[in-house]
């Protein structure tokens, strides 16, 4: 089953028609919900890059609601409905893992789980793909030691 949910993932990035987790991908950019988030990883004091262009077709002419342009962590939510997103959804259309014990690339030590912060307080909820993705926030994920001090965003440039 596992296996069946990434090849649809894998199509839908590949040709831009199906949706992920409810999520199309449409012609333009959505104006009801317009919010972005922050996200940044780090894998023993080291950023782990955020891919530019998660959740744009790159033969389909669309995108989905939820999306990266460029590879510095911020994610844009541009929908044509009012809804809650979430970091799961995200890393879904990124087609990457998410868990207590793996973001992306970066997996936790045996026995370890990440921390994980949501602007600047530790988070310590049971599934990290439920982490409500809301405007000016910022999601840190980091397998230490050692931890890396956190990049301020800076929402004046989106």
């Amino acid at each position: 089953m596992h296996i069946l949910a990434l090849l649809t993932i894998l199509v839908a990035q590949g040709f831009g028609t199906l949706p992920v987790d409810g999520i199309r991908c449409d012609q333009s950019e959505g104006a009801v919900e317009h919010i972005h988030a922050q996200l940044q990883i780090y894998d023993k004091g080291q950023a782990v890059k955020i891919p530019a262009n998660i959740g744009i077709s790159q033969t389909g002419g669309c995108l989905y609601w939820v999306h990266t342009h460029t590879d510095d962590g911020y994610v844009h939510i541009e929908s044509p409905v009012k809804q809650a997103f979430t970091l799961g959804e995200f890393f879904d259309l990124w087609a990457a893992d998410l868990s207590w014990k793996q973001a992306g690339t970066v997996k936790a030590p045996s026995g370890k789980k990440l921390s994980i912060w949501v602007n600047g307080a530790k988070w310590t909820g049971k599934d990290p793909r439920a982490i409500v993705l809301a405007d000016h926030e910022s999601i840190v994920i980091q397998n230490g030691p050692p931890f890396a001090k956190p990049a301020a965003a800076d929402w004046t440039k989106l």
